[in-house]
């Protein structure tokens, strides 16, 4: 198997129905790419209308539903431990499907071994393009965000850099390999920041991080903390930063 996606979709039916429409007339042309979609027990059948969307692989495909809601790592965790893919893709279930930029990353990959995760750019569906990749989730950053002040010239620099210090965990394909040397995404981190961490232990492991805006990818970016920063969601996010900063013993 060439590569392996693995989604995660929480009660948004909706958006996952339009990805995964999106990404059949790829998967048609592509017998050697497989899809893990984990349900992470949401209650607006998703998995059921999935099921029944016309022309979908279903031998490719594979839906699996977790009893509750466990949170962003450890939810990607149960697609990743059933990827059989030289390759893995980690896509947000609010993303659109391009087969150019699937293409392109698989290609830079190939070409590229020193590359471990590649990520493209993130663009609004009028175009615009998204902060995707960050500097490091620093205290003051956060505070700067809450503050709703602009962009920090650290966040400018990430965005004109090849290797920023992360990429977000809405579109990230990786070598499956990679699973083995830098260990699953963190357990520990119900939503954010487990895409920072990844890509701090991938760097650790002696590959790199790189971003490719030259590839682009539809994202329907819901930003839910910051919507809500005082929500139980938002909450959680905060613990998952405490865990990591202490984890990495770093504040900025």
């Amino acid at each position: 198997m060439r590569l392996s996606i693995v989604i995660l979709t929480y009660n948004q039916r909706a958006y996952t129905l339009r990805l995964m429409e999106t990404l059949i007339p790829w998967l048609s042309v592509r017998e050697d790419v497989e899809v893990i979609l984990v349900d992470n027990g949401s209650g607006d059948g998703t998995l059921d209308a999935i099921r029944t969307l016309p022309g979908i692989p279903a031998e490719r495909v594979k839906l699996i539903r977790n009893s509750r809601n466990i949170g962003v790592a450890p939810g990607r965790n149960v697609g990743l431990r059933q990827a059989r893919g030289e390759y893995v893709m980690l896509l947000d279930n609010d993303t659109e499907a391009s087969a150019h930029t699937f293409e392109g990353l698989i290609s830079y990959l190939d070409s590229h071994p020193e590359c471990g995760l590649a990520a493209p750019g993130l663009e609004s569906a009028a175009g615009e393009l998204q902060d995707s990749a960050k500097p490091f989730p620093g205290l003051a950053l956060k505070i700067r965000h809450l503050l709703s002040k602009g962009p920090a010239r650290a966040e400018r620099e990430a965005m004109a850099s090849r290797h920023p210090f992360y990429v977000i965990g809405a579109c990230q394909m990786f070598r499956r390999s990679l699973l083995e040397k830098a260990g699953y995404l963190d357990h520990n981190i119900f939503y954010g920041p487990e895409d920072a961490d990844w890509c701090m232990r991938i760097r650790e492991t002696g590959y790199s991080v790189d971003y490719l805006p030259e590839l682009r990818l539809i994202h329907h970016w819901q930003r839910a903390t910051r919507r809500s920063p005082l929500s139980p969601l938002s909450r959680r996010h905060i613990r998952g930063l405490i865990h990591f900063w202490l984890k990495h013993r770093r504040l900025f």
